[in-house]
């Protein structure tokens, strides 16, 4: 690069190649700098917006609350980075952008305004949405099919249509398994993709979460057994624990973690769910003594389809459903494991509904 580029045409070579939107702003939202992507995706000209309000051109109002973000920016000071938000265009078309910003502050430390970088995630977001609808109403179609075949198949196998050999009934077994198998994967995807589209809300009402722990242990009692595995509960004195949450998304949750963990801990091992009783959440975990999950494999062990073994059966959605329950009932749920030791995987629930600030 010449020596003879002097500091500010730098910044401005840089700014104007940036393939992303780049907009600076004073510390009252009054825009100072603003980029070629800028003006591509927000259909306003450098001249047209410098000077002018954030909040009025790009959220058509003077109220600095429409753009949370820069809100956050401007008021507290504070980073957001890759948050989504919506702006208006010069042609009146509102469009969904992904969004980074963050303050900025002279040598003396004065705050002085806030840069925002931001791009179009319009097209994305619109084939995000189209996928998912494709694919739910897809598994959809799918599952009456599958629910009648299997329903002939039981009636066959059960001799209303004659005598079968025995090897056309172990074929017609196999089958009828293999239905049954796609069945739940299909309820599993198409819960799945309700909650992602927040289609499926929580029927919020008193939960004896006490309780209903040892009701799910009661009946992972027999596969517990199968394979000599010890269940511990660990939980307050007698008594019930209420909370307020959906019964059967709760139970679809714990029933998850629990059976997960009887399934990979060998014979012999012990699986400990706690309960604990907190001011404000209650803590629900589920330990075992299996395998473990190898480090590489936890940061996507909630997401949708991730397997860890090609070997394990099942959809993959089972985690990220327990995932989408809590979060939909304004908890949060992580996993802990180690190679050889076992794994815990743990979740806390508000013990009261939060409302919205």
């Amino acid at each position: 690069m010449s020596g003879s580029l002097e500091k500010e045409q730098i910044f401005e070579l840089i700014i104007n190649n940036l393939p992303i939107g780049f907009s600076i702003v004073d510390e009252a939202g009054a825009i100072v700098e603003f980029n070629k992507a800028a003006e591509e995706i927000t259909g306003f000209s450098r001249q047209e917006v410098l000077g002018k309000y954030h909040f009025a051109i790009l959220h058509g109002t003077a109220d600095a609350t429409a753009c949370p973000l820069l809100q956050l920016t401007l008021k507290r000071h504070e980073h957001s980075v890759a948050s989504e938000s919506v702006i208006q265009k010069k042609n009146g078309d509102f469009v969904s952008i992904s969004v980074t910003t963050f303050p900025l502050f002279d040598p003396a430390g004065t705050f002085i305004g806030g840069v925002e970088l931001f791009r179009d995630i319009s097209a994305y977001k619109k084939l995000a949405k189209e996928r998912k609808n494709i694919l739910s109403m897809f598994a959809h179609d799918m599952k009456n099919p599958v629910m009648t075949s299997a329903g002939l198949l039981s009636r066959i196998l059960s001799g209303k249509t004659g005598v079968l050999t025995e090897k056309q009934k172990d074929y017609l077994e196999m089958v009828h398994d293999n239905l049954d198998k796609l069945e739940k994967l299909i309820r599993n995807f198409l819960e799945f993709s309700r909650l992602e589209t927040r289609e499926y809300l929580p029927a919020i009402e008193v939960y004896d979460i006490r309780q209903a722990i040892k009701k799910l242990m009661d009946m992972a009692g027999v596969e517990a057994e199968k394979k000599g595995i010890k269940l511990v509960y660990e939980a307050p004195a007698e008594g019930p624990l209420f909370i307020r949450a959906d019964p059967m998304m709760m139970d679809r949750v714990i029933s998850n973690l629990l059976m997960n963990a009887l399934k990979y801990t060998d014979p012999a091992g012990c699986v400990t769910i706690t309960l604990r009783d907190g001011k404000e959440d209650i803590f629900v975990q589920v330990a075992d003594t299996g395998a473990g999950i190898p480090g590489m494999h936890l940061p996507h062990i909630f997401d949708a389809f991730y397997r860890v073994s090609r070997d394990t059966s099942g959809s993959g959605l089972g985690l990220s459903i327990a995932k989408a329950i809590i979060e939909a009932h304004q908890g949060r749920i992580w996993v802990e494991s180690a190679v050889g030791k076992g794994s815990t995987f743990s979740f806390t629930l508000p013990k009261r509904e939060k409302r919205e600030e």
